[in-house]
């Protein structure tokens, strides 16, 4: 059975910044932000540089914005070459996938994606002190379970708008063009 958070690389490295093992105990807030990304009580929107998230506990609302740095200039024009020879040696992927080899690739070159928690501007609208609060740590799972989804989306936050633009998928129709009535005949 394959992993539920981190089931690629690309999503791996995201729920190891949650899930860290440098602490002196385990964070009692995990179980509980698993269940939340799982049951898709997390909603996410994604722009470069920020995951916003509308996150829903005991029918309470929170909206939890993580503001991620950008890579310099430098780092981002090695990305995208590494990105791009790694795409040329791997022809027919699928929009949005990258090769599990070019996250190897990019870690020995010294560019990280994900973005370590103490690096992350993290902001909810809860009442707890205690932060990252639940909502923070389960928009980082359903983040991980975006990811590795669409692992594209990795290093899309991390890059300025004009690098990261949308290729869409050709194989996706929104369902609002589809005519039910001559759909099926």
């Amino acid at each position: 059975m394959p992993a539920e958070f981190g089931a690629t690389p690309w999503g791996r490295s995201w729920t190891r910044t949650v899930e860290s093992t440098v602490t002196s105990a385990p964070n009692p807030l995990l179980p509980k932000a698993r269940s939340i990304a799982r049951n898709h009580h997390a909603t996410l929107s994604t722009t470069v540089g920020a995951v916003t998230a509308k996150v829903v506990v005991s029918g309470t609302e929170s909206t939890v914005l993580i503001e991620l740095p950008p890579w310099s200039e430098a780092t981002r024009q090695d990305a995208e070459r590494l990105i791009a020879k790694s795409l040329a040696a791997n022809p027919g992927l699928a929009t949005g996938d990258l090769p599990d080899s070019l996250e190897s690739e990019l870690t020995s070159a010294g560019i990280t994606f994900a973005v370590p928690l103490a690096e992350q501007v993290a902001t909810c609208d809860c009442k707890t002190r205690k932060r990252p609060c639940v909502h923070i740590l389960a928009t980082l799972y359903a983040l991980s379970m975006r990811v590795d989804e669409r692992p594209r989306l990795a290093v899309e936050l991390r890059m300025n708008s004009a690098a990261a633009a949308e290729v869409a998928d050709p194989d996706w129709i929104p369902l609002a063009e589809l005519d039910a009535a001559t759909f099926y005949g």
